[in-house]
């Protein structure tokens, strides 16, 4: 039976969650922040701030991929920032996470997009040679961030 990627609804939110503090938990993160309101708010409210695709085989839910839109200077473009790919690991190496990047392209592209961004961890071998089988470019790039106190901080300087 083939892989379906859909959509999120608001009736996913608690799917969608589960799935994150998955990935998270996989990845070595500290537990994921993020709720069932949140998703709701930010991804279903009435200025969404990112969209989800679920993939599923048979009823299941086998992964999702969460992105928002993006700009690059570079390409005076719009496109989308890939936050997370996950694929639940009994679904692996099935065309489920090609079925996922091949439908955040093709959202992408209907939205007038010309790239799609995202980041993997150094250390995760499988995800980035998938991503080079994709057509994914591995970039010279160093990942920075300004987290919650650091963001404060600078923000209160004059």
């Amino acid at each position: 039976m083939a892989v379906t990627v859909r959509e999120a609804v608001a009736d996913d939110a608690a799917t969608i969650v589960a799935l994150v503090h998955q990935f998270e938990h996989e990845e070595g993160k500290n537990a994921a922040r993020l709720t069932v309101a949140d998703v709701l708010a930010h991804a279903f409210g009435e200025q969404p701030r990112f969209r989800v695709l679920i993939a599923e085989r048979a009823g299941r839910t086998l992964g999702y991929a969460m992105f928002y839109p993006s700009y690059d200077s570079e390409y005076a473009a719009r496109g989308f920032y890939l936050q997370d790919l996950f694929v639940v690991p009994g679904a692996r190496k099935r065309g489920v996470g090609r079925a996922l990047m091949a439908a955040v392209a093709r959202a992408c592209l209907a939205d007038g997009g010309l790239y799609v961004f995202w980041n993997a961890l150094e250390a995760n071998r499988a995800a980035r040679a998938f991503y080079r089988r994709i057509g994914g470019r591995e970039e010279p790039v160093v990942t920075l961030s300004l987290q919650p106190h650091a963001l404060e901080r600078l923000a209160a300087k004059s």
